[in-house]
C-alpha cells in the first residue's frame, strides 16, 4: 500500500468476524476507508445468542447489540446494506456487487458458512428451517405455534441447544440424529448420556440411531409428518434443520483461491491471493475451521494490523466453548480434528466431571467440565495453555 494515501478495505460480512476485523482496523486506522458490505441489514447481534433467546423471552430485535446506523458512525463505514458479493475481479482489485464494483486495497471474506441441507424427500422438505442469523430467528419465533411439537434435525451443538431453549420454555421438542447420542462429535459418550437424560427429563423426545427420510404436509390440518428410516412417523407444527455448516466458499472458489474445507488461509490470515483475506466460519486456519467467538476474535487481532502493512500471526488461546445446555451445564474444548486419543475421566462425582481427551503421546488435547465442574474453566484454559506453550519451545 502506498503510506502517503489511506488504503481501502473492503469486508464482506456484518457477523462478529466481520464487525470484529472491522473494530480493530478502525482502531488501529483512524483515516482508512472501510467499506461494509452486507446481504443482511447491518446490525450487530450475537449469533450464539439465537439458540437460547427464547428462553429469555427475546423478540428478533432484542437481539441487536448495535443498530446499523449505530454501527456505521462508530466505525465511520461506508455501508452497503442489502448487497449481494457476486465476485472478486482480482486483476482489478474489485469486488463485484449487485449494486457495482467496489475497488479495493484489501480484501476481507467474513462470509461465515451456510447451514446442511441434508436430502430429504416430500413435498414440505424445503420447509425445514435453519436458524443460522437473525432474519432466520425471526421467521422461526413468527411460525412457532403456543406450546408446539418442533422437530428438530440434528442433535450437535446447535440442535441440543435449541432442544434445551425449547422444553425450558413449554415448547415440545422431538431430536431426531442417525448417531447414538448428542453432542457425539463433542463430548465422550458418558457425558452425552448425561445430556440425554437431563433433557429427557424435563420433555425432550429423542429418536437416535434414526434419519429422517421424507417430510410432508398433515392432512388434514396444519403442520407436518417427517417419516423416520424404520417406518416409523413424527407429527409436528414446526421443522428445525440442525444438522450442521459449511464454510461458505463459492466466491473465493470462483475466483480461484484455494479452497480446503474453508476458504484457506496462512498465519496472518491471508489468502492465496496476499490480497485478499479470510477470516471466522469460511476460513480454514493452519490448525483447521475454528467457528467460535475466541478464534474469530484473535483472528481479527492478528488480520486487522497484517491488512494495514504490519505483518502479524494469529495467535490462537486455548479455543474452548459455553455450551448453552442450562438443564446439564458443560464447558469444553473439542481436540483438533484428526487427532487420534481416547477420552479419559479425571473426576465425576455428585459436584460434576472433568474428562480429559488424551492422545498416544498422552498429552492433553481436549477436555470437558459438567455441571459444578464448569467453574474450573479458567483453571483448564490456563493447563493448556501452559501445555502449549512448553510444546512451543
Amino acid at each position: 500500500m502506498n503510506d502517503q494515501v489511506s488504503p481501502s478495505i473492503v469486508v464482506v460480512g456484518s457477523g462478529l468476524a466481520g464487525f470484529g476485523v472491522l473494530r480493530e482496523l478502525r482502531r488501529l486506522s483512524p483515516e482508512a476507508k472501510l467499506t461494509s458490505v452486507t446481504l443482511e441489514e447491518g446490525h450487530f447481534y450475537s449469533k450464539p445468542a439465537l439458540s437460547t433467546a427464547l428462553a429469555k423471552g427475546k423478540a428478533a430485535e432484542a437481539l441487536i447489540t448495535s443498530d446499523a446506523g449505530k454501527m456505521v458512525t462508530q466505525l465511520k463505514l461506508d455501508a452497503r446494506i442489502g448487497r449481494e458479493a457476486e465476485a472478486i475481479d482480482r486483476a482489478g482489485r474489485a469486488l463485484c456487487t449487485t449494486g457495482g464494483p467496489i475497488p479495493y486495497d484489501s480484501l476481507v471474506l467474513a462470509i461465515g458458512a451456510l447451514p446442511v441441507r441434508p436430502p430429504i424427500e416430500g413435498n414440505a422438505a424445503h420447509r425445514a428451517i435453519s436458524v443460522n442469523q437473525l432474519s432466520h430467528y425471526d421467521q422461526f419465533r413468527k411460525e412457532l405455534p403456543e406450546g408446539a411439537r418442533i422437530l428438530i434435525i440434528g442433535s450437535g451443538l446447535v440442535g441440543t441447544e435449541f432442544a434445551n431453549d425449547l422444553v425450558t420454555s413449554g415448547y415440545k421438542p422431538i431430536v431426531v440424529d442417525l448417531l447414538a447420542l448428542p453432542l457425539p462429535q463433542l463430548v465422550p459418550s458418558a457425558v452425552g448420556k448425561r445430556v440425554r437424560e437431563a433433557l429427557s427429563s424435563q420433555g425432550v423426545e429423542w429418536k437416535l440411531g434414526r434419519k429422517v427420510m421424507a417430510i410432508n404436509y398433515r392432512e388434514p390440518g396444519p403442520g407436518y409428518v417427517a417419516a423416520l428410516d424404520n417406518g416409523s412417523e413424527i407429527e409436528a407444527d414446526i421443522i428445525l434443520s440442525a444438522v450442521g455448516l459449511r464454510p461458505n466458499v463459492a466466491l473465493a472458489e470462483e475466483a480461484g483461491l484455494e479452497i480446503g474445507e474453508g476458504i484457506r488461509v496462512n498465519q496472518y490470515g491471508q489468502t492465496s491471493d496476499p490480497d485478499i483475506y479470510a477470516i471466522g466460519d469460511c476460513a480454514e486456519y493452519q490448525s483447521g475451521l475454528a467457528a467460535y467467538v475466541t478464534p474469530i476474535m484473535a483472528a481479527a487481532r492478528g488480520i486487522a494490523p497484517s491488512v494495514l502493512g504490519t505483518p502479524t500471526p494469529i495467535r490462537f488461546p486455548p479455543l474452548s466453548v459455553q455450551v448453552k445446555t442450562t438443564l446439564f451445564p458443560i464447558n469444553l474444548l473439542p481436540p483438533p480434528r484428526g487427532i487420534s486419543g481416547e477420552w479419559i475421566c479425571e473426576e465425576d462425582d455428585e459436584v460434576g466431571g472433568i474428562y480429559l481427551f488424551v492422545s498416544g503421546d498422552q498429552t492433553i488435547q481436549g477436555y470437558v467440565l459438567t455441571q459444578g465442574k464448569c467453574e474450573q474453566r479458567m483453571a483448564m484454559d490456563k493447563r493448556m495453555g501452559e501445555q502449549i506453550m512448553r510444546e512451543a519451545v
